[in-house]
């Protein structure tokens, strides 16, 4: 066969060289995604490979495809692309091309699915076992906190408290940001039966706290993205990460209102986002 430039040309070579071509490109994409999915460590608890495995799907039907394009090709080539050869090569095509679009559809929805799903995945936090009522009481009763006055044009975070030494969480921190982030407002600690420790001579007393709310006082200003507060009751160190994220670390101890002891709770990390 000749086309318009003088020049000789094979029937199928066209398919060949675009079905190796095809299927050489769809190797490297399954390589790739087999090496991702093989490896330990690259989907995270929590995580779903779903995706992944599609994709990898996807592109094990386009080897498919582009190998059924090179047959097809070759069979042209040498003239034996006619009667039953030529209606199963056709059948493969059409069911390795819905096996395709199978597949893609089933990726997309994977993916919105998966994407949905991160937007409200929440990591589930253990409590900290609280104490028993065999601790004593430290103090009874308890006065209330001033509660700061809720501020509309603030940006509110909050998030869980979680013990330093053993990351179980002991309750939750409030945060009330300025809207350019620029100050801290105020912090307020929420904890609810707790154990405390009181240093009495050489002997250390372990109480328990029935509810603590620690309200550090602002404006905390906010430098380099960072802020901290200290009063007679609480330590805070915090990060601003974003508009959507705030992290420290707390050190608290609760002082009698009645008598003026201290009961120290401990050091905490927490994480603050925005609230509803």
């Amino acid at each position: 066969m000749e086309d318009h430039s003088g020049q000789t040309t094979t029937p199928g070579r066209s398919l060949i060289i675009a079905g190796l071509v095809l299927a050489w490109a769809a190797s490297i994409g399954l390589a790739l995604e087999l090496k991702n999915l093989l490896t330990p460590g690259t989907y995270p608890v929590g995580s779903d490979p779903s995706g992944d495995i599609a994709i990898a799907a996807f592109c094990f039907f386009l080897i498919l495809l582009g190998g059924l394009l090179a047959w097809r090709g070759n069979l042209v080539r040498t003239g034996r692309f006619s009667g039953q050869v030529s209606r199963t090569v056709n059948l493969a095509t059409l069911a390795t091309v819905l096996a395709l679009a199978i597949t893609g559809v089933a990726g997309i929805l994977i993916k919105s699915a998966n994407a949905a799903v991160a937007r409200q995945y929440q990591e589930y936090i253990p409590s900290r076992p609280r104490p028993d009522y065999s601790y004593p009481e430290f103090p009874t009763p308890a006065l209330p906190q001033t509660t700061p006055t809720h501020d509309p044009s603030a940006r509110y975070l909050a998030g869980p408290l979680l013990y330093a030494l053993d990351g179980l969480k002991a309750g939750n921190i409030w945060i009330s940001l300025s809207p350019d982030g620029k100050t801290v407002n105020s912090s307020q600690a929420y904890l609810e039966r707790i154990e405390c420790s009181v240093q009495e001579g050489d002997q250390t007393t372990t109480y328990a706290v029935e509810q603590s709310e620690q309200l550090i006082s602002g404006p905390l200003p906010v430098q380099d993205d960072r802020f901290y507060g200290a009063e007679d009751s609480a330590v805070i160190h915090g990060v601003v990460v974003s508009a959507n994220e705030v992290h420290g670390t707390l050190y608290l101890r609760y002082i009698d209102p009645a008598t003026g002891r201290a009961c120290d709770l401990g050091n905490f990390t927490w994480t603050a986002a925005p609230t509803p």
